[in-house]
């Protein structure tokens, strides 16, 4: 079954279509949310209310879109109000983050501690961005949308997401010179 069946039949209240939407779609939904939350137990907790809300407005899809792109949206979204209403710093990382275990590919534990440092001061620089720059370059760069995607989703016009990731990416880079310098 396709997205757009899918949505179809779960706006006509099936729970199975419902249950393979969300099996399609509920990794790519947790990682978004983690992007932003960095806990996993606080991105399920928003993916399972984006999916509840996909239930409740399933109906309002117009197909204008990928369904990809709404869910995008709507994770997007869910995340931002989670974090405005927790009004608190997010999570530098979730325990599966700081495990030491040597990564898949590391040669050692060691390198696999270096990396999780590295990735704890890009995400740390990551914080440092305003929103509007960091949301279309966490998209773009660490979910995999292109450009196209991160416009649709973010409902604005692809120049101007490829002004904001551009200026992401600069920011970052005076950001990291700074931390490692």
């Amino acid at each position: 079954m396709n997205d757009l069946d899918l949505i179809r039949a779960v706006a006509q209240k099936d729970n199975n279509a419902f249950r393979m939407l969300v099996n399609r779609h509920q990794q790519k939904v947790v990682s978004l949310a983690y992007n932003f939350t960095r806990n996993r137990q606080d991105a399920e907790d928003i993916a399972q209310d984006v999916f509840f809300t996909i239930w409740k407005k399933a109906r309002k899809f117009k197909g204008d879109s990928a369904l990809s792109t709404w869910i995008h949206r709507i994770t997007v979204n869910t995340s931002l109000n989670f974090l405005r209403k927790h009004k608190r710093e997010r999570s530098d990382y979730g325990d599966e983050m700081l495990a030491l275990e040597a990564a898949p590919g590391s040669s050692s534990p060691e390198k696999a501690l270096e990396s999780e440092q590295n990735k704890r001061i890009l995400y740390e620089a990551l914080d440092e961005l305003p929103e509007k720059y960091r949301i279309p370059f966490m998209l773009n760069k660490l979910e995999g949308l292109s450009y196209k995607e991160v416009a649709e989703t973010l409902k604005l016009s692809v120049p101007n997401i490829e002004t904001r990731i551009h200026r992401a990416r600069k920011a970052l880079q005076e950001i990291l010179l700074k931390k490692l310098g």
